[in-house]
């Protein structure tokens, strides 16, 4: 099928997951320019889960594309 067709059909919760990623990706942007005010292990969690997040969103983004439900 044509990769733009299903971006059309499914454009609703790609663009929620892209956004999860988009956030995520700017948390840990912000939490990595700010890290001298924080501790270590709070720089770390944060760090651990923004990227969790962002592995979650991109592979339900992947998912919702290819597999997810059907129209």
């Amino acid at each position: 099928m044509d990769i733009l067709h299903l971006l059309y059909d499914r454009a609703i919760p790609l663009t929620l997951f892209t956004t999860l990623g988009i956030f995520s990706l700017m948390f840990a942007y912000a939490l990595y320019k700010t890290k001298q005010r924080f501790s270590k292990g709070l720089v770390i969690m944060g760090m651990s889960m923004s990227f969790l997040l962002l592995l979650i969103s991109a592979a339900s983004f992947f998912f919702t594309l290819f597999i997810g439900y059907n129209s």
